[in-house]
């Protein structure tokens, strides 16, 4: 109904000589406030990660390679399923999402660098030096070039993560999707809504302020110290 009704909106309109009616469609409509999308975690991140080095990466490397690109990366899943092994900037730490003959980004917010941390880096140098093929995740199933789809060339390996996710109480819809809220949720907590905002490659702040970030930290202004002085001042 939004979506709807904005079509009218009188920006839209000034673009418009076509006759329309008066009044005009969904005028005098109102809705309810909106309710907080915003993500609030319920992960232990490093309790799921101490899990996935002791069951995913000896028993599913594809599985645990998913894993890592999306909670230490922030990749969505069509980024997974496409990432070619030339979007490793080993030397920068640095992993570049950009087009490819298989791969169409998002939009042209969604091409840019993530930096990835050094150790996470190396485990991809080892898995590289075993690759055979071009793509980071192996799969059986070839590359299409699909704009909007289903279609996922590692379908198997994300089901089963995502399974193995549920098992782990990450019970969401989208288990591999909440990895990456958690990624934005965690860089926003360590460095702000504009470095989150960077490094999930949105349009702007506005989209992970409504909906992708949780800020565990407790900020205050820090007065507290300023009382403590006069405190200590009186008892002396």
């Amino acid at each position: 109904m939004r979506r709807a009704r904005s079509l009218f909106s009188a920006k839209l309109l000034r673009q418009l000589t076509l006759p329309l009616p008066s009044p005009l469609p969904f005028t005098g409509v109102e809705f309810e406030p909106r309710q907080s999308m915003k993500y609030r975690s319920n992960i232990n991140v490093a309790e799921l990660i101490k899990l996935a080095n002791n069951e995913l990466k000896p028993s599913d490397p594809p599985g645990y390679m998913v894993f890592l690109l999306a909670v230490a990366a922030g990749l969505r899943r069509r980024e997974i399923d496409l990432l070619e092994w030339s979007a490793f900037r080993f030397k920068e730490n640095v992993i570049r999402i950009e087009p490819t003959q298989f791969f169409h980004p998002k939009s042209e917010d969604s091409i840019g660098e993530i930096q990835v941390d050094p150790e996470i880096i190396a485990i991809f140098r080892e898995y590289h030096a075993k690759a055979k093929g071009r793509f980071v995740v192996p799969s059986r199933r070839p590359p299409k070039t699909v704009l909007r789809g289903d279609y996922h060339r590692c379908e198997q390996h994300i089901e089963r993560l995502s399974a193995w996710l549920r098992e782990k109480g990450v019970g969401t819809q989208k288990p591999l999707h909440t990895l990456r809220k958690e990624f934005g949720s965690l860089v926003n907590q360590a460095h702000g809504i504009h470095a989150a905002s960077k490094a999930l490659r949105h349009a702007d702040i506005s989209v992970i302020n409504n909906f992708y970030t949780d800020s565990r930290a407790r900020v205050t202004p820090g007065l507290g110290k300023l009382f403590e002085g006069k405190k200590k001042r009186k008892e002396k």
